[in-house]
């Protein structure tokens, strides 16, 4: 069960790394301005109950992708609270404890709730987008709702069940706060029916077929501004459109190893053709007077032309998959 014990070390990459890491310095890529968006912290317009979603720089933004059925950025969700003029993000997250190890892996994956300054929180991550809660959900009400669920010491759920609320996992709790506060329900949708994914989440104990991904919450309407290590927000969504082709070209024949790579000593990684190719459709804009913004359609098509030139030409519209039995 190769790709099982890949998915639970590159979560242990993942979770580990937030508390070792030298963290690089958060810069501030793009804000909205206007007459119901004044700036308020660092130029950005900053209010209790916007969501960050955020893009982690580990090889488990990689798996985190295919897992939906549909294409998603972006691999984390959390709210933000502001507290005497100061913006705090609360997260549920968790990480690998080793000792005492348990027969069941995901058991031995455990966490919690946080409470981090605004850019405390974005720094360890490669990108983040801030956004308004969704209409019709009040902003204070969902910042309430999570701070309570930190006064309860909340755990975190490692089988990413949605439908037990008894622990939370961090689109499960960003969804039930935006829906206590009078938002829209957002429930789960259907997983990527490709057996090596099926598989795997079957192996693990998390709910086969579906999946409540944090992109879910990103909105181009509700957008409120970006921060990261990438240059400018055209290179962080020409990135991310590099990783949609990988997802369009993840067809059901397709297996994890061919986007990860196991050495010797059990390290997890993204394979050398595939990091380099999400870094070089970061770049594809370097230079340009006019470059695009995200959602313009010349993203796509550069990224598209990238990809046939490194791995060889793909159908522009890919055929849909075949029914899986049972379903």
């Amino acid at each position: 069960m190769k790709l099982a014990r890949a998915l639970v070390a590159l979560t242990a990459l993942a979770l580990a790394a937030c508390g070792t890491m030298s963290l690089p310095p958060v810069r501030v890529l793009g804000v909205r301005n206007d007459e119901t968006h004044k700036p308020t912290y660092n130029g950005l317009s900053i209010k209790s109950g916007q969501l960050v979603l955020t893009e982690s720089p580990d090889a488990t933004s990689y798996v985190f992708v295919l897992i939906p059925k549909k294409f998603y950025a972006f691999t984390h969700v959390a709210v933000i609270s502001v507290e005497d003029g100061e913006p705090w993000v609360y997260d549920v997250t968790g990480e690998v404890k080793t000792f005492p190890l348990k027969k069941r892996l995901m058991d031995n994956v455990t966490g919690k709730m946080y409470r981090r300054r605004l850019f405390e929180y974005v720094a360890p991550n490669l990108y983040a987008e801030i956004y308004d809660p969704p209409a019709g959900a009040d902003g204070e009400k969902i910042a309430a709702f999570v701070r309570q669920k930190y006064a309860e010491g909340v755990e975190f759920d490692s089988y990413f069940d949605s439908h037990d609320h008894s622990k939370l996992f961090c689109s499960e709790l960003a969804a039930m706060a935006i829906e206590s506060a009078g938002g829209p329900a957002i429930g789960p949708e259907e997983s990527n029916p490709n057996p090596s994914v099926v598989e795997g989440m079957k192996w693990l104990g998390v709910p086969p077929g579906e999946a409540l991904p944090a992109g879910r919450f990103a909105d181009a309407a509700r957008y409120v501004g970006a921060l990261g290590q990438f240059p400018t927000r055209t290179a962080a969504w020409s990135y991310f459109e590099a990783k949609r082709e990988l997802h369009r070209r993840f067809t059901m024949d397709q297996r994890m190893g061919f986007l990860l790579s196991v050495d010797g000593s059990g390290r997890i990684d993204v394979r050398p053709e595939i990091s380099a190719f999400t870094a070089r459709a970061g770049h594809l804009f370097d230079g340009d007077p006019s470059p695009p913004e995200p959602g313009d359609p010349r993203i796509a098509a550069a990224v598209r032309k990238l990809a046939a030139d490194a791995f060889g030409p793909f159908p522009a519209e890919a055929a849909a998959p075949p029914p899986v039995a049972g379903r």
